[in-house]
């Protein structure tokens, strides 16, 4: 569902209204206990954000064949993955993708905090690599712009 609010409209409420309003539209959605994957927190979760199917295309178009093979094996296997299966992209260096999809996450939200995907502890992992794990909102958006659903 999409509301269209005017100027006009705004002002027209009361000055309460227009605060939740406000709030409403600058807070981000918290992961609900429930939804979160085993291995990982809340905290974890704190600043990782939910994109659109439309948010998707857009953040595609910036980003590198290698960069969208990664994201393409995040939606075949995900919504958590163990980070070697970044290896069958050709993406080895895991650091320097997760640091490029940090970046154009926050291009395309405007969030200068912002990460599409959460990461667990891998100093714990037998192997010394870990999962990453995107939201249930963001696999169906990336599964959407596979084709995959």
């Amino acid at each position: 569902m999409m509301i269209v609010l005017t100027k006009e409209d705004l002002t027209s409420f009361s000055p309460s209204t227009r605060a939740e309003i406000l709030a409403s539209l600058s807070s981000k959605p918290k992961a609900s206990p429930g939804q979160l994957p085993t291995g990982f927190t809340e905290n974890d979760f704190e600043d990782v954000v939910d994109l659109t199917p439309g948010e998707i295309e857009e953040f595609m178009e910036g980003c590198s064949d290698e960069t969208i093979a990664g994201l393409r094996i995040i939606a075949e296997h995900g919504p958590v993955i163990h980070a070697k299966l970044l290896d069958e992209a050709g993406i080895e260096n895991y650091g320097h993708f997760q640091g490029r999809v940090t970046k154009r996450t926050r291009t395309v939200t405007g969030d200068k905090d912002a990460y599409l995907f959460a990461w667990d502890d891998w100093g714990k992992a037998e192997d010394g690599i870990g999962q990453y794990a995107v939201t249930p909102a963001t696999f169906r958006s990336l599964r959407v712009y596979f084709e995959l659903d």
